[in-house]
């Protein structure tokens, strides 16, 4: 961008813009991602990131364009997409700008500003420098020469007098900065308070726009930490953008690591609840609402992490209500294209131009235009097909081609549309079925070895404590509900029930048992909504006695755990196994 390249840049931008004057490749990242316009590349940002202080930056203690040259070109650079800043130091004698300015651009820098600048010297030391013809006049030779090549550019300025001077050589875009950060420490005494600073930033933008009324003023640090406080210096200056150092990076940074060090720190306190919450957690399937205690849904969740960090496809089959669609999900949110989100294709039956028109897409003909297909739009993420065992034979046979070559051709046309849609699909069946019953051989072979088989819920007994304690929550509407108090005998009821609608279900059972007045909940009351007339033997003969065995097995004999686990009291517990001999 020559001319005027940095306010074609502010045009093309929101109303307001946001700078970070930052020193590593991390931060450039974390920039670019919170939505930040642009980047600064600042000896400053670098010696914060070595623990240092802004201050700093104004020491002779580095050479301040090989310093910024060197973290510069190697990690900002191939860091972010965004338009990157060069801070420029004109303080060498030695300093030839042209060399400089050719190697800046050269290396693929959009811009220089003038950092560090002599505005944050104290007035004799300044005076020392400007003697020596390498003050503020220096660096506006370098901002003017580098516009010259197309660079864009912003000058720091601090002073009315100084941001005349840069708006009369030509300077499109100033940033008001009083005062550099020193550290944490120090931020509840700041040396510049935000109403004075409110005051001398409107004081320097009128005098910059009166010489240039288009002339773009941007706000500098300074003791601005928080967002609140900005809004409140923006209303009052008109300022057209901020540019952060420590507020974007330090003090956000040294607050976490404060933070979550304290955490860790007494870790040795939390340790049982922490315990407690892994084991909900499980591979973090819990926050998708799954439910693993049993060996069996862990081993589900092991499958489901290891398949998400490949880019085949993946087939979760099971009985109606067996939680598919989460754990599809959760394939997708394990893997890498989970910041995106993923495309929802039902499949049902009906015409083939809206069923497999849908997801192919269709070529135009007489009654109607072109229609786009899913796989076009979702490219770059996921197609949950739900239901794959209802969508049509053609339809499995077109999906089949796809999955084995990346195209496919659209309903009713000849040309071939290639994708980057990964696909993760879940089939229906019938207990004691195969999926060779529901999907054409030809798909079930592309889905070999990518497929994740979930148990029917009387093959999870182990999970029913939690998953019931988990849809009371959900009933509820209150993550501390406690749990439904179940009666042996209700308990018996429930694992010997068949469950031919597994968990959708339990969660209409336990939708309607919160309801009930009753404090416990025994057979007699549970039976009715289970459609069970009489008691039955638990399947796999998995006894009370077996039950609370298996629990203290799990849990290592820890009484506690146990306790928690089986959704128990630990009177209750020890209750049970002083009644069911499990010591003796």
């Amino acid at each position: 961008m020559k001319g005027d390249g940095i306010k074609q840049f502010f045009r093309n931008s929101r109303s307001f813009v946001l700078g970070a004057g930052i020193g590593s490749g991390m931060a450039a990242r974390a920039a670019e991602r919170a939505g930040a316009d642009f980047v600064l590349a600042l000896n400053a940002g670098r010696f914060r990131a070595m623990g240092g202080s802004s201050p700093a930056s104004i020491l002779p203690i580095r050479n301040t364009n090989d310093f910024v040259a060197g973290f510069g070109r190697t990690e900002i650079l191939p860091s972010t997409k965004l338009p990157v800043f060069f801070g420029a130091c004109t303080f060498d004698p030695q300093l030839d700008i042209d060399r400089w300015l050719d190697r800046i651009s050269r290396w693929g820098f959009a811009g220089v500003t003038n950092f560090p600048s002599v505005i944050h010297i104290d007035d004799y030391r300044r005076s020392l420098l400007e003697k020596a013809g390498l003050g503020y006049a220096r660096e506006i030779e370098l901002l003017v020469k580098a516009a010259k090549r197309g660079l864009m550019t912003i000058a720091y300025t601090r002073t009315q007098s100084e941001a005349r001077r840069m708006v009369e050589a030509g300077t499109q875009a100033i940033c008001i900065n009083f005062n550099l950060n020193r550290g944490v420490e120090s931020a509840s005494d700041p040396s510049i308070s935000l109403s004075e600073l409110a005051a001398r930033a409107s004081a320097v933008a009128r005098v910059a726009q009166s010489v240039d009324r288009n002339v773009i003023c941007l706000l500098g640090g300074g003791p601005i930490t928080k967002p609140d406080e900005l809004l409140d210096i923006c209303s009052e200056t008109g300022v057209k953008g901020f540019i952060g150092g420590s507020s974007l990076d330090r003090v956000p940074l040294e607050m976490s690591v404060l933070e979550i060090t304290s955490g860790f720190k007494t870790l040795h306190l939390l340790r049982e609840k922490v315990d407690l919450l892994e084991r909900q957690l499980q591979l973090s399937g819990f926050r998708h609402g799954i439910i693993a205690q049993s060996s069996v849904m862990k081993r589900v969740l092991e499958t489901a992490k290891r398949l998400a960090s490949h880019s085949s496809p993946v087939l979760v089959w099971g009985e109606p209500g067996s939680g598919k669609r989460r754990i599809a999900s959760l394939v997708h949110a394990f893997s890498d294209r989970k910041h995106a989100n993923a495309a929802l294709f039902q499949c049902r039956p009906g015409p083939p131009i809206d069923t497999v028109g849908a997801l192919f897409g269709a070529e135009r003909d007489q009654h109607r235009r072109r229609q786009l297909s899913l796989l076009e739009s979702a490219s770059d993420t996921t197609v949950l097909l739900l239901h794959l065992d209802q969508l049509s034979r053609d339809g499995q046979e077109r999906l089949a081609d796809y999955l084995e070559t990346g195209s496919f051709a659209p309903l009713n046309g000849a040309s071939i549309v290639r994708s980057g849609a990964r696909i993760i699909a879940t089939a229906t069946i019938a207990r004691a079925a195969a999926l060779q019953t529901v999907l054409c051989p030809r798909l079930l072979g592309l889905f070999s070895g990518f497929d994740i088989k979930l148990p029917a819920l009387p093959d999870r007994l182990e999970d029913l404590p939690q998953l019931v304690q988990h849809f009371t929550v959900e009933a509820k509407g209150d993550s501390n509900a406690q749990t439904l108090a179940l009666e042996n005998s209700a308990f018996l009821a429930l694992a010997g029930h068949d469950w031919p609608g597994n968990l959708r279900e339990l969660r209409q059972i336990v939708n309607q048992l919160v309801t009930l007045p009753d404090a416990h909940i025994s057979a007699g009351i549970l039976r009715p909504l289970l459609n069970t007339p009489a008691p039955t033997k638990p399947k796999n003969a998995f006894s009370e006695r077996e039950w609370v065995i298996e629990g203290l097995k799990r849990n290592r004999l820890h009484r506690g755990k146990t306790a928690r686990s089986l959704g128990l009291s630990r009177k209750t517990l020890y209750n049970k196994i002083k009644k069911l001999r499990i010591l003796e």
